[in-house]
C-alpha cells in the first residue's frame, strides 16, 4: 500500500504501529479504502475480501510488550420517516422513527493472547407504521437493548487464530449483499478457528474460517424472513446451534482469481442429539453431513436446516476491474442428476462488478450488483420456499434478523453505486441507486422500491463525520395496486478516533 492509503486506512480507525493486527469492523470506511487500494495494485493481492473481518497487515505483528488501546467511539443517529427500511446495520433494527446506536471499547494484547471489548447499545422509538395482513407488525413498542457487539477473546498461533467472539462476519465476495453471512444482524456468540492471513501453499493461498455458534430469537420482535411478521412456529427452545465454514482458494497459476465455498447447518438446541453420539456429528456437522440426501430415515428426522454457496472473485489491478459472483442452495439435492436437471431449484445468486478510475490523488470506484432470491420457475413443479425459510424452523436469523442478505424475504435487488475518494483531503463521497422487488412471485401486484442515497464522509481533526440521506419511492406498497408512498431516511454517523 502506498503512503497516502496507509494514512487514510489506519489513521481514521487505528493507531499506526501497535494495532496492525486489529480487525476492521465490517461496513466501515476502512474496508472501502482497502478495496480501492487492492484494485489499484497497492494492497495484498492474495486477500479475497470473502472472509471478513479483515486485518491490515497481521504479518507485521510484534508481541514483545503489552498493548492497550481505545477503540473509536461511534454514534449513529437515524430517523426513518414512513416505514421500516434498511439493512447491513448490525444491531440496529428495521423500525420507523428515531433510532440510535453507540459503540465504544478497547483492544489489548499480550503474548499470543488478544482481547477486544466493543459493546453496542441500540435505542429505537419503533413508532407505528402502515401494515397489512401480508407485511409488517407494530407489536413491541420502544426497543432498548445492549449487545456484546464487536468483542472477542482469542489466541494467535502463527497464521491460525482461535477463540470466542460476538463479532459480525461477512462471507462471500458480495459488496451489498451476501447469501450466507453479513453484518445485517447483530453479532452472535461463536467459537472459531480461522486463518488470520492468506496461507501460502505450493498450489496457491487459502483463507478459511470454521465456527460453532448460538443463534437467538427475540419474542418481542417480528421476523425479517416472514415479511416483518411474528413467528409461525413455536419451539420449547428459543436458540439454535449453527455449524458453518467458509474457504477461499487463490490458485497460484491465475493471479487475482479466488474460488470459494460457504456452508452452514443449524438445529434447535433440543435437536442437537438427533445426529447420534459422535461428537463431530453433533457439533461439527458442517464437515460430516453429506451434501445430498442419502434416502436414510435420519435425513429429515434430524431437523437440520442447510444452506451452501459457491463463489468466485476475479481482481484485475492493471485495468482496475473486479468481477464476482455467488451461487447458493437452501435445500439438499437428491443426487448429481438433480443438480444437472434442475440446477435452479432452491437457488439464489449474486453477480457484481467494480471498476476503479484514478486521477492524481483521487480515485473513483463504480460498481453494480444484482441479487436474486425469489423462487425460479421450477417452483411450479416442486416448491422450495424463499431463501432463509425451510422446514420446521423460524429461519436463518439471529435476533429475528436475517444473517445473510438483509434486503428482505424473497426479495430481488439491483444496485449501482459510486465512490469518489480524495486521499489528501480525507474525503469520500458515496452515492447509490437501487431497485428492490419484494417477493415478486407471491402476489399479483409487484411491490417495487426505488432507493436513492448520497453520503459524504470527511475527517476533521479526530472526528470522522458522515451524514447520509436516502429517498425511497415505493410503488404498489404492501402489494396493493396503486398504493404509492415516499420515505426519507436521515442518518448521521460520528466517529472519534484516537489517532496520533
Amino acid at each position: 500500500m502506498n503512503k497516502l492509503t496507509i494514512i487514510w486506512v489506519v489513521c481514521i480507525g487505528f493507531s499506526v504501529k501497535p494495532l496492525r493486527a486489529q480487525q476492521i469492523i465490517i461496513g466501515s470506511p476502512e474496508e472501502d479504502s482497502l478495496l480501492a487500494a487492492q484494485l489499484a495494485g497497492q494492497y495484498n493481492q492474495n486477500v479475497s475480501f470473502a472472509v471478513r473481518p479483515l486485518e491490515i497487515n497481521p504479518a507485521e505483528i510484534s508481541w514483545k510488550k503489552v498493548v492497550v488501546k481505545a477503540l473509536p467511539l461511534t454514534l449513529i443517529t437515524q430517523f426513518n420517516s414512513r416505514r421500516p427500511f434498511g439493512w447491513n446495520d448490525g444491531a440496529m433494527i428495521q423500525a420507523r422513527g428515531l433510532q440510535v446506536m453507540g459503540r465504544a471499547g478497547f483492544y489489548a494484547r499480550y503474548g499470543i493472547v488478544e482481547v477486544q471489548a466493543a459493546p453496542e447499545w441500540v435505542y429505537a422509538a419503533n413508532t407505528k407504521y402502515d401494515t397489512s395482513i401480508n407485511w409488517g407488525s407494530n407489536a413491541g413498542g420502544v426497543y432498548n437493548k445492549f449487545f456484546p457487539g464487536q468483542s472477542s477473546l482469542g489466541i494467535r498461533l502463527g497464521a491460525v487464530s482461535m477463540g470466542v467472539s460476538t463479532q459480525n462476519l461477512w462471507w462471500g465476495p458480495g459488496q451489498r449483499s451476501s447469501l450466507l453471512m453479513s453484518n445485517n444482524a447483530p453479532g452472535f456468540l461463536h467459537v472459531y478457528i480461522r486463518s488470520n492471513r492468506p496461507a501460502k501453499t505450493p498450489i496457491g493461498t487459502f483463507e478459511w474460517q470454521l465456527i460453532g455458534a448460538r443463534l437467538d430469537g427475540d419474542s418481542t420482535r417480528p421476523y425479517e424472513n416472514f415479511h416483518l411478521k411474528t413467528a409461525t412456529v413455536s419451539y420449547p427452545s428459543t436458540w439454535r446451534y449453527q455449524s458453518a465454514f467458509v474457504i477461499s482458494y487463490q490458485p497460484k497459476w491465475i493471479p487475482g482469481l479466488f474460488l470459494g465455498m460457504t456452508r452452514t447447518l443449524q438445529r434447535y438446541q433440543q435437536d442437537i442429539g438427533l445426529a447420534g453420539g459422535n461428537w463431530l456429528k453433533r457439533y461439527v456437522p458442517v464437515l460430516t453431513k453429506a451434501f445430498q440426501k442419502k434416502n436414510e430415515p435420519t435425513d429429515d428426522a434430524e431437523n437440520t436446516d442447510q444452506l451452501a454457496s459457491f463463489f468466485f472473485r476475479w481482481v484485475m489491478p492493471k485495468s482496475g476491474w473486479e468481477l464476482y459472483g455467488e451461487w447458493g442452495y437452501n435445500d439438499y439435492k437428491q443426487n448429481i442428476r438433480d443438480y444437472l436437471m434442475d440446477a435452479t431449484h432452491s437457488a439464489a445468486y449474486i453477480l457484481g462488478a467494480n471498476k476503479l478510475f484514478q486521477s492524481g490523488n483521487s480515485q473513483i470506484l463504480v460498481g453494480i450488483e444484482t441479487l436474486k432470491q425469489s423462487e425460479t420457475p421450477s417452483r411450479l413443479l416442486r416448491g422450495a420456499g424463499n431463501w432463509y425459510v425451510h422446514g420446521g424452523d423460524n429461519g436463518y436469523t439471529h435476533q429475528n434478523q436475517i444473517l445473510g442478505a438483509g434486503v428482505g424475504y424473497g426479495t430481488d435487488m439491483q444496485s449501482i453505486w459510486g465512490r469518489i475518494i480524495k486521499m489528501k483531503k480525507n474525503f469520500i463521497l458515496k452515492w447509490q441507486f437501487e431497485r428492490i422487488s419484494r417477493d415478486p412471485n407471491l402476489f399479483s401486484y409487484k411491490w417495487i422500491d426505488y432507493s436513492w442515497n448520497i453520503q459524504p464522509l470527511f475527517k476533521r481533526n479526530k472526528f470522522l463525520i458522515s451524514p447520509s440521506i436516502t429517498f425511497i419511492q415505493s410503488h404498489n406498497t404492501l402489494w396493493v395496486e396503486g398504493n404509492k408512498i415516499s420515505n426519507l431516511i436521515f442518518r448521521m454517523t460520528l466517529n472519534y478516533h484516537f489517532c496520533k
